[in-house]
């Protein structure tokens, strides 16, 4: 997964300068983006149901190549193989985590589900961090956009010999040679069992884009300097405290664990929202970090609580769904939020998200499985 993601993370913000360095408008810059996040999202449900019905390892395995040919086509010298090229690395995508995901949810012990996707999600996180810096210095180099098209492309295929490996580790375990028939497998298309885990990280990462994307012009039209600061903080405790954030989520049980996080977000905004200076924007950095952390790790791992075991790749295709949508809906919140109120008004709205999440959780409450329940052992 962190290889899968660094092809990701190395092209996706080299794409608008791209664009921008052949003619295109930053609009074009956009529509080669959604090229992307289209495939991506409306094919997750089906693929859920093929990683069911075949094999989680499978579907990681071809989404990884999807990346490959995907990041190949990018270095065709026509401008309409950016648009190719990002609608085959869309399908990888939605490959990628469905099958990654099903994959955690069928390896994790139930008992420690928590911890294990807290591990997860420091690996995708590490990647978000580490690579699009990488890609950007590439730039620098001779045949810069060659270069990082190779390296991502190379990125994914190294994870292909580690992915045959993971399948057949999981081929020797009980849960692994179970395959669902037909009938087991639900005819919906989204499993309504795990869509209040959905909904509860959606309240999170709908958030997300106002910090990531438009910190920077905030703190420009307050007059503090060296932002950059705050990607480092937060970047760093991201990584760091996941696993063992996730481990406590078993312990304390999900609600309570939901509930921290999304309580340590809202003072992460809010302090981002009062900030006159930098050392208040630090500090919402380590409480946004931390609340961002706390309840992707714990909402990933009740997903796997309630997912039935039939049909794990298709609760896990529809949990995974929140992150692509909150970072697509999320950014167009957001910068209508700042066109309408300003960018101080656009971190209240990001405050009003986070208590509809906190909300929803209370009123979710008694549905959640307890760290004894039965239901978090399947």
């Amino acid at each position: 997964m962190f290889l899968g993601y660094a092809n990701q993370w190395l092209v996706t913000p080299v794409i608008p300068l791209y664009v921008d360095a052949h003619g295109g408008s930053a609009f074009l810059a956009g529509l080669a983006l959604l090229a992307l996040s289209v495939p991506s999202v409306a094919v997750r449900p089906f693929v859920g149901k093929l990683a069911d019905r075949w094999s989680a390892t499978g579907v990681l395995a071809s989404g990884l190549v999807l990346l490959v040919l995907g990041s190949g086509l990018l270095l065709i010298p026509l401008f309409a193989m950016v648009f190719a090229g990002n609608f085959v690395r869309g399908l990888g995508w939605a490959g990628l985590n469905t099958g990654g995901y099903t994959a955690l949810a069928g390896a994790a012990p139930p008992q420690r589900r928590g911890e294990a996707a807290g591990y997860y999600t420091s690996a995708t996180s590490a990647a978000s961090i580490l690579f699009p810096a990488l890609g950007l210095l590439l730039l620098e180099m001779p045949g810069s956009y060659q270069s990082v098209f190779v390296l991502s492309a190379a990125a994914a295929l190294v994870g292909l010999p580690f992915t045959f490996a993971l399948g057949r580790a999981q081929a020797e375990t009980p849960i692994a040679r179970t395959t669902p028939t037909a009938k087991q497998v639900p005819a919906t298309l989204l499993d309504r069992g795990v869509l209040i885990s959905t909904a509860l990280n959606l309240c999170s990462t709908l958030a997300m884009p106002s910090v990531m994307a438009f910190l920077p012009l905030y703190a420009r039209s307050i007059g503090v300097a060296n932002i950059g600061l705050f990607y480092v903080i937060a970047g760093i405790t991201n990584i760091v405290v996941r696993p063992l954030l996730g481990k406590w989520s078993d312990d304390m049980g999900r609600g309570p664990a939901i509930a921290v996080g999304l309580a340590a977000q809202f003072i992460g905004l809010l302090f981002i929202v009062l900030a006159d200076g930098l050392s208040l924007i630090l500090g919402g950095a380590v409480f946004v970090a931390l609340g961002s952390a706390m309840t992707s790790s714990t909402t990933t791992a009740l997903a796997m609580d309630l997912a039935n075991p039939s049909s794990r790749g298709q609760a896990m295709a529809t949990y995974s769904i929140s992150f692509q949508l909150g970072a697509g809906l999320g950014a167009i919140i957001s910068g209508a939020l700042a066109d309408l109120v300003g960018l101080r008004g656009m971190y209240v709205g990001s405050l009003a998200i986070t208590c509809i999440g906190l909300l929803l959780l209370a009123s979710a409450w008694k549905l959640l499985p307890r760290p004894e329940d039965p239901r978090g052992t399947g």
